[in-house]
């Protein structure tokens, strides 16, 4: 019986430091060396998947060498990162976009060695968290509430000032906000773009503060803020910006016919003055008000020139405004001013349905970008499909300095989850829908605005295929 328990001592103490070198160590190692984390702090929260690792450290027996520094972050050996750097007094590591973290619990070690042998090591963690606020997300540490009562304060200031300023003016000039706004209209600007574009901010505001301070939500849900400030601030803007489109082509070929008639009463014996008086009795289309507008300053003795020029200046039509100044000269200038007048309005005409059959022409390659969209849009499905079967994905070689450029085995990094394949092809599939219109805009008629409602019908597409019919 002695011997046995003899026996059992001796196992026991030839055992014990193995069992120590064994045991796995997550508090700083009894050493010299001290290590102490700075970014991110120990049991924190981020928002930030690509976050720089910092920590400092110190030596009582003498001083760390920082060649013996190696730093892991979970399994990956950071060492050989290009934003790896290390001295006698820190260690930094920025991770690269390309191995941006996944969201959920991370370790980081920091280990190393001094001049005299001595070996110390410190393990800490953290969480990565979209809806994390504070140190990893520093644009939202003001609420929104803040923003919104400086917002408000600021505005009750403004007012203040504007409207003691019209009481002053009142008092000494006699002003009235309606004779003012009869010379002065409201621009179309103010109501379609600035004043969405100001709502939106304020729906920004307070859909990041919402989506930034409620834990739970779906991985969508920021980029479903943005999408939603895109069409208060665009919306409004991009239908006015068709409307006036159309209402321009409506312009142009009424005032082709106008010029049409106006040629058959000058050979019917009316002067050109005379002409636009009694065509304006009888016009009913979208030229009927300028044309009595125009009536009218005949009737108080304008001249014939200013009251045409006057008639297309605020239809803001390059074409109505050339061939209005070619009439005026016309008829300055004398001869047989009808024909004149008829040929003008047949080539004005002319070009109205030529351009009308440009548009037309047109229809079949906007169609044909739909499609390629469409294509797009089944190829990025087929790929979140696929996504669950797919392998670990070896990047080691692009990281300089890493063990691939070696010979040896680079380390393998874990695939993206398919819930984050399915953010990043959302985010990037929302940034082509805009980009798809604004092509469409300058494609068809020269101008990007005339795409936001492409953009943005792309965009609600987008937005349903991806969180309602394939989520």
């Amino acid at each position: 019986m002695r011997r046995a328990l003899l026996a059992g001592l001796l196992v026991l103490i030839v055992l014990l430091p193995a069992l120590a070198v064994a045991s796995p160590r997550t508090d700083q190692t009894p050493s010299p060396i001290t290590i102490t984390p700075v970014n991110p702090l120990p049991g924190s929260q981020t928002a930030d998947r690509t976050p720089t690792i910092k920590a400092t450290l110190s030596d009582t027996a003498g001083s760390v060498y920082a060649g013996s520094i190696v730093l892991y972050i979970d399994s990956l050996n950071c060492t050989g990162f290009q934003g790896f750097s290390a001295t006698a007094t820190s260690v930094t590591c920025a991770v690269p976009s390309i191995l941006a973290l996944k969201n959920g619990l991370h370790n980081v070690t920091v280990s190393a060695y001094d001049t005299g042998g001595n070996f110390g090591t410190f393990t800490w963690n953290f969480t990565i968290n979209p809806n994390a606020t504070g140190p990893g997300a520093p644009v939202f540490s003001i609420s929104a509430q803040t923003i919104l009562l400086y917002l408000g304060v600021a505005a009750g200031v403004a007012g203040a000032v504007f409207f003691g300023y019209i009481l002053y003016l009142r008092q000494t000039t006699r002003f009235a906000f309606r004779k003012y706004f009869a010379t002065h209209p409201v621009q179309r600007s103010y109501l379609v773009l600035y004043i969405p574009c100001a709502a939106a901010v304020v729906f920004l505001i307070v859909g990041l503060d919402y989506v930034t301070g409620t834990p739970g939500l779906p991985f969508y849900a920021l980029d479903l803020v943005f999408i939603g400030a895109i069409f208060v601030a665009l919306t409004a803007f991009g239908i006015d910006s068709r409307y006036q489109l159309a209402r321009l082509r409506l312009y142009e070929r009424a005032f082709a016919q106008f010029l049409f008639e106006m040629a058959d009463a000058m050979r019917g014996g009316l002067d050109p003055a005379k002409s636009i008086v009694e065509l304006s009795k009888t016009q009913t289309n979208i030229l009927a008000k300028p044309l009595r507008i125009a009536a009218d300053g005949i009737r108080i003795g304008r001249p014939f020139e200013a009251v045409l020029e006057d008639m297309a200046r605020p239809i803001r039509s390059a074409l109505i405004s050339r061939y209005a100044a070619l009439i005026a000269e016309a008829t300055t200038v004398g001869g047989d001013t009808a024909t004149v007048i008829y040929r003008a309005a047949k080539d004005m005409d002319d070009f109205v349905k030529i351009e009308q059959e440009r548009a037309n022409q047109l229809t079949l390659p906007v169609a044909v970008i739909y499609i390629s969209f469409g294509v797009l849009m089944a190829v990025l499905f087929a790929l979140l499909f696929i996504a669950p079967t797919l392998g670990t994905l070896n990047i080691g070689f692009l990281t300089p300095g890493s063990s691939a450029l070696k010979g040896s085995a680079a380390p393998s990094i874990p695939r993206l989850t398919v819930s984050e394949l399915h953010e990043r092809f959302f985010e990037l599939t929302i940034i082509n829908s805009i980009g798809t219109g604004a092509i469409i805009g300058a494609f068809t008629e020269g101008r990007v605005r005339y795409g936001i409602l492409h953009g943005l019908a792309l965009v609600a597409a987008t937005t349903v295929l991806f969180l309602f019919i394939f989520p």
